[in-house]
């Protein structure tokens, strides 16, 4: 497996984790529609910087353009 694809699926994890534990925690103390809302949120911030990611991959790959002699 390529390091950027371990990067992304650690990434991903983490994201699901922390909107898990956050929002257990925000369900404790502000209720069901606070956790509906912090787990979306922490989702959106996961897929963003996911696929900012892959973006940011996609930019440094060199382009080579060959010119045909005449």
């Amino acid at each position: 497996m390529k390091r950027n694809q371990v990067q992304v699926i650690v990434l991903s994890l983490t994201g699901t984790l922390a909107s898990i534990s956050i929002g257990y925690s925000g369900v404790q103390f502000f209720g069901k529609n606070a956790m509906y809302m912090i787990a979306t949120g922490m989702l959106g911030l996961g897929t963003g910087g996911a696929i900012g990611q892959i973006l940011v991959e996609k930019r440094k790959q060199r382009v080579v353009q060959t010119q045909l002699r005449q």
